[in-house]
This record gives C-alpha cells, sequence and structure tokens, in this order.
C-alpha cells in the first residue's frame, strides 16, 4: 500500500490506498501533528489514525505493507520531508498540479449531489468539507500513473 500526503500550512491530507490506485482510507489533521502522525503510522496505532478518517475503512490497512510515502511537492513540503528523513521513512515527492481539482471531482463521484443540486454543474458546487485528503488520493494516483509509464522514479530518501 502507498501513503499519499498533501501537506498545508494548517493541515495535512493523508490517504492510503492500493496497488490499484484504490482508496483504502483517508483523512486530515492539523499540520502541527505530524510528527504524532508518523508515530503512530510507524507504531500501527490505528486508533489514533482513525480519528483523522473521513473515507475508507481502517481495517483495510491491516496486515497491509507501507511500501513508500508519496509527498505532495507544494506549499511546505521541505518541513515535512526533514520529519519523513529523521523517522527513517521511504518517501518520494510528487508534483501537486491540479490535484486540488482532481479531489473536488473525487469528492462528488463519492458523494454525489442530491436533489436540486444534481442540475448545478459540479464546477460550480463545493465541497461540504475540505478536500486535502483526497488531493493525497490524486497524488498518489498520479505517482503511480508515473511509475507505469516510466518505471518508478525515485526522488526521496
Amino acid at each position: 500500500m502507498y501513503l499519499g500526503l498533501d501537506p498545508g500550512r494548517d493541515k495535512v491530507g493523508f490517504a492510503f490506498v492500493n496497488e490499484e490506485g484504490e482508496l483504502l482510507c483517508s483523512g486530515i489533521f492539523q499540520a502541527e501533528s505530524f510528527e504524532a502522525f508518523l508515530s503512530a503510522l510507524i507504531g500501527e496505532n490505528w486508533d489514533y489514525i482513525r480519528s483523522y478518517k473521513l473515507e475508507g475503512s481502517i481495517s483495510a490497512l491491516f496486515g497491509q505493507k507501507l511500501e513508500v510515502v508519496l509527498l505532495g511537492g507544494g506549499t511546505t513540503f521541505k518541513d515535512f520531508e526533514r520529519l519523513l528523513r529523521r523517522y527513517g521513512i521511504r518517501y518520494e515527492i510528487v508534483d501537486e498540479s491540479f490535484t486540488t481539482l482532481r479531489a473536488r471531482k473525487a469528492y462528488f463521484q463519492i458523494h454525489p449531489p442530491k436533489g436540486l443540486r444534481r442540475c448545478i454543474p459540479l464546477s460550480l458546487l463545493i465541497p461540504k468539507r475540505d478536500v486535502d485528503d483526497l488531493a493525497a488520493w490524486e497524488l498518489v494516483k498520479k505517482w503511480l500513473q508515473n511509475k507505469d509509464i516510466h518505471g518508478g522514479v525515485s526522488y526521496g530518501c
């Protein structure tokens, strides 16, 4: 499985994704909690991670091996990169271009508009929550697609 991280100044979206690009579990936590999140990840403290879950199921992670963390290379990734290195976690940097737009689309695929909102073009609708976790999912899908095309290129440690 892969872990996508969409880091920002205030919050971080995360998404656990399988080899086929399917979302297993995702959520959002405050950026200041990144080190605690990494500790929970290493210790497989799924209850801690569950507290931030928005989509999917924590139980889908049980018994899975984390292959690599895919870190969005936008806003504040350098601070997060340092912590990943300190914890000895294998990671790669992924270009974040268009992931937020794709995340909005993914949100409405997961949560289709109901009632009169179905008549409004999706590009004009605003998701009912932040979609940083779905942007992290898009990072993983983008990386998987590039990996298939280019045979996997490593940029991290």
